[in-house]
């Protein structure tokens, strides 16, 4: 019996490994990367119908109450106040002409100053252009979806602009 030592494998080699799999991985990046770009533009062609169809003007009390807030607030574009059956929280849609979209029943069934909190909270996002930065986000999660830490970075990213709001409110 001989014991001579048998040759062990190579050492892990990253380059061999990119040079042999580079257009498996590309191919994977690109279904992925087209999946959620899909699921991006799915989802902006959604909430852009929730603002042109499927909405009404709030009470115009309300407009000139947003329109007064917005001045305080420094934002000299007109935002629009629409209500929506369709929404379930309030949101802001659109950066160079923003909405703010409140749920059927939100003037009603908060007071006053809850409203006024509410429309403080989107006119904040608005100021901040959270719209735009929201969607330039969106698409550097799409590009860089296979890493973990961006997820990770990006849910961060989100609670601290809602917590950012809810102070300027």
């Amino acid at each position: 019996l001989s014991t001579a030592v048998q040759p062990t494998s190579a050492a892990f080699d990253p380059r061999f490994f990119l040079q042999t799999h580079f257009p498996t991985l590309v191919l994977v990046w690109a279904v992925g990367a087209g999946l959620l770009a899909l699921r991006l533009l799915g989802g902006w062609v959604l909430v852009q119908r929730w603002a042109s169809r499927g909405s009404r003007p709030a009470p115009l009390a309300w407009q000139r109450h947003l329109d007064r807030l917005a001045g305080q607030a420094g934002i000299t574009r007109t935002v629009r106040l629409l209500e929506s059956a369709r929404v379930s929280v309030p949101m802001t849609v659109g950066w160079l002409k923003p909405i703010v979209l409140l749920p059927v029943g939100v003037l009603t069934g908060l007071t006053p100053g809850q409203v006024e909190a509410v429309l403080a909270h989107e006119l904040a996002h608005i100021w901040r252009h959270d719209y735009l930065v929201n969607l330039l986000q969106s698409v550097v999660e799409t590009l860089f979806f296979y890493h973990p830490a961006m997820w990770w970075l990006s849910v961060r990213v989100r609670q601290e602009r809602e917590h950012d709001c809810d102070e300027r409110a």
